[in-house]
């Protein structure tokens, strides 16, 4: 918006009433010599007029209206109706406190338009540079030294506030000017790194502004950018405060950083150079901490849309001990991990895991064992299982070592056959079962005639030496299934 002294300065009107209201901001320029024009009005609006349509007896009334209306200034063009502006509607204008301009004859209506229009335009303009020299900076900076540090301290030298970064997930900060909030913003600010889908909060005080936005870092959740200022920030502010959330995000240490990596690096070598030499016992004592650190195996499966990879499963569990071994993941994390963390971290990436109990780096073989057992009965029951946690349903009354082994020996005639024939009875099996033995429903799925599915059924009985009619039968098999697809 512009303010009224604007055009008074650039067109040289004469003020007639309201001269200490020259500040007021004019939102628009309109032009209407309706006896009255109030509901056509949104407010703020500089209204012209050359008084065709307006009596002198009628001014008292007309100001009335658009001063309820809320037009934040009235400018009034002589000739060639009236040689002077009536002063009928000067005194109405002082009465109301309404600025009153008088436009002199080689002054155009549309002059006023073009000085509104120009200061706008100019104005945008000028938060378009502001706005690409912010963003220009940031990236600068973000791509020098100490970036994370750096951007922070231009984003709030930018709002002319602070800024501050929190990485709840290592419990770490890093801040830019000197924070000011309490106990609301802390709260706030752990709600918007919890969330799991794009979050924001927005709080004010006596003498500030706090905005707060969450973060894309290397985890799906725990990142946040809090911002505070002593003014509230416009679109231009918040246009650079989004383009620093987002340089943050791809400057966010890796969960894994505070492994030392030179460490890592000196097993590594010495395992290369002579496996277990003394020299590694001694470099592995300092990572692994064999005297007095316990360590907890994860296996782990991708199973709900989480990405399968080393180097994704490594970021999640904040590990750089994780390898694969087929369709499984394994990793190594201390026993000082939170369980209840782990497990919703893995939860809400997609990945269903067994967690063993805490062992001393010696004894990780058995570890891997117990969590192998555990991966089995959580992918079985469909959620991650950790050790000594009680498990319900038919899961717990299982023993998913010799239900595997069972599957094993039970569908052995089946992989015996032809490969393909092998493949489609499975397939038919399962989907048949799932169906509760529903042909038109089965053979609906699989894309096939139900006379196909009732064939493939026979051939199944046939090779098991079972009547799948029986419902004790079904169960086992199902069961059996379960077993050989999950397991």
């Amino acid at each position: 918006m512009v303010p009224l002294n604007m055009f008074v300065a650039r067109l040289g009107l004469r003020v007639l009433a309201g001269a200490d209201r020259l500040d007021v901001p004019i939102r628009w320029v309109h032009v209407s010599e309706l006896p009255d024009p109030s509901q056509f009005l949104q407010g703020g609006e500089l209204l012209l007029l050359a008084g065709t349509s307006l009596r002198p007896d009628a001014c008292a009334g007309y100001v009335t209206r658009v001063k309820a209306a809320g037009v934040a200034a009235l400018g009034f063009g002589v000739t060639p109706v009236f040689d002077q502006v009536p002063p009928e509607l000067v005194a109405a204008c002082r009465a109301n406190d309404l600025p009153l301009l008088e436009v002199a004859p080689a002054v155009t209506f549309e002059s006023c338009a073009e000085v509104l229009y120009g200061e706008l335009l100019s104005a945008e303009l000028s938060e378009i540079r502001r706005l690409t020299e912010a963003q220009r900076a940031l990236i600068r900076t973000a791509a020098g030294p100490s970036p994370l540090v750096r951007t922070l301290e231009l984003l709030a030298t930018h709002v002319g506030g602070w800024a501050l970064l929190a990485d709840q997930v290592r419990g770490r900060e890093w801040t830019g000017g000197r924070p000011r909030f309490g106990d609301d913003v802390r709260v706030a600010l752990g709600r918007v790194c919890a969330s799991t889908s794009p979050a924001s909060a927005t709080m004010s005080s006596a003498d500030q502004r706090v905005m707060i936005q969450s973060v894309a870092g290397p985890l799906p959740t725990g990142y946040a950018l809090a911002v505070g200022a002593p003014v509230m920030a416009g679109i231009t502010d918040h246009a650079v405060i989004t383009t620093a959330a987002s340089l943050l995000g791809l400057l966010l240490p890796d969960p894994v950083d505070h492994w030392p990596a030179h460490r890592i690096g000196r097993v590594a070598l010495a395992q290369a150079l002579a496996p277990g030499s003394s020299r590694w016992d001694r470099h592995a004592a300092e990572v692994f901490g064999v005297e007095d650190t316990r360590w907890r195996i994860v296996c782990a499966r991708a199973t709900g849309g989480g990405r399968a990879g080393l180097g994704e499963l490594a970021s999640l569990l904040g590990s750089p001990f994780v390898d694969r071994d087929g369709e499984v993941y394994v990793a190594l994390v201390p026993e000082s991990e939170p369980l209840a963390k782990l497990t919703d971290d893995l939860s809400r990436a997609g990945w269903t895991a067994g967690i063993s109990s805490a062992y001393p780096a010696g004894r990780l073989g058995e570890a891997h064992d117990e969590a192998a057992r555990l991966l089995r009965t959580a992918l079985f029951q469909g959620s991650s299982v950790v050790s000594g946690a009680e498990v319900d349903g038919l899961a717990a009354a299982l023993d998913m070592s010799r239900l595997r082994d069972y599957a094993d020996r039970r569908f052995r005639p089946l992989r015996e056959r032809r490969q393909q024939d092998a493949g489609d009875l499975l397939a038919t099996l399962r989907v048949w079962l799932r169906h509760n033995g529903h042909w038109d429903r089965a053979a609906e799925e699989l894309g096939v005639h139900r006379n196909t599915v009732r064939h493939r059924v026979g051939q199944i009985e046939t090779a098991l030496g079972c009547r799948l009619a029986d419902a004790d039968t079904r169960m086992e098999l199902y069961l059996a299934l379960r077993a050989i697809e999950e397991l």
